[in-house]
């Protein structure tokens, strides 16, 4: 392969506690059955797999992967695989605070958190929730614990949020945390064109702020990142050509991998793992997919058909 992929991206269900408007619809949608969704064990046996390819770092996601139950016992075990060097998570941070202890004893360090905006009335207008307060005591709870980076990952809505990004600036260089700012991404059914803000005109309101130097940052993900007021902001644009950097894989909670965010299609690994073949052989099968991902072309996504929340961001 030309690339050197070495994060997978793994959602351990498709539930959330969150109805974000951008992600799913106010009464949420149907949930996998229980059958269908990855056992811990499956997914133990799946990360080690990968890992023998060159798998070096897992990021768990879900839905909200803290709804999860044990997941901190899973996440203990992803730590332990041999040639996995890094877990991390990606929460809403709703239950932050009283997860990130047991967290950070299972040994993750890394923690992304999404966060739309900086206002409670706003709050529960975008995520249908009560839990503004409880995602800040998380993010406290996280600096108090020692964990990082804290990334803040923040969708960016034209004449939802977008008068926000110098608060958000604000509050990030104040907190110490890595900010993300991200577009509007078609790939969800909810997809508003009046909604989308290109991050070129997020870049020039931080840039008259801050100022904008352009920094090398650690991994090799779609965030380009830049020194800002003595901290660092990142830009994830999401509709163009950022396949040459992509570094990951991603497999849902049913156990579909996709070797793309936008794929269209994907190769259902559950169905390898439960009908008795062997590791070496699930090796080998994955070996063969993941050269696929040399022929992604985002000129060929198809837009809207998929909730973030199925898939796995």
């Amino acid at each position: 392969m030309k690339r050197d992929i070495d994060t997978l991206r793994i959602s351990v269900t498709d539930r959330c506690n969150l109805r974000c408007n951008y992600c799913m619809p106010p009464e949420g949608i149907e949930p996998m059955l229980h059958e269908k969704v990855l056992t811990f064990e499956e997914i133990i046996r799946l990360s080690s797999i990968f890992a023998g390819l060159g798998i070096k770092k897992i990021r768990v996601t879900g839905g909200e992967p803290l709804v999860r139950k044990d997941i901190i016992k899973l996440l203990g075990q992803l730590v332990d695989i041999s040639g996995i060097e890094e877990v991390a998570i990606t929460t809403n941070g709703a239950y932050l605070s009283g997860f990130a202890a047991g967290l950070k004893e299972a040994g993750i360090n890394r923690i992304n958190i999404s966060l739309d905006t900086l206002r409670i009335d706003r709050f529960k207008a975008i995520t249908g929730s009560e839990y503004f307060y409880e995602v800040l005591n998380g993010i406290k709870k996280a600096k108090e614990l020692g964990f990082s980076p804290i990334k803040i990952n923040t969708v960016l809505m034209r004449g939802i949020n977008d008068d926000e990004i110098i608060d958000f600036m604000g509050f990030s260089l104040k907190e110490g945390l890595i900010l993300r700012f991200i577009e509007f991404m078609k790939v969800t059914p909810l997809w508003n064109e009046d909604y989308f803000m290109p991050i070129e005109e997020v870049k020039d309101i931080v840039c008259k702020g801050f100022g904008l130097e352009k920094t090398e940052y650690p991994g090799s993900g779609p965030a380009q990142y830049y020194k800002a007021g003595g901290g660092i902001v990142g830009f994830i644009k999401t509709d163009e050509n950022n396949c040459q950097r992509c570094n990951r894989l991603r497999i849902t909670s049913t156990g579909e991998l996709k070797l793309c965010l936008y794929e269209t299609g994907s190769f259902s690994l559950n169905e390898l793992l439960r009908n008795g073949t062997s590791d070496d052989r699930i090796r080998d099968i994955i070996s063969a997919k993941l050269c696929l991902k040399e022929e992604v072309d985002y000129r060929k996504w198809e837009w809207g058909k998929v909730y973030m929340s199925v898939l796995g961001g």
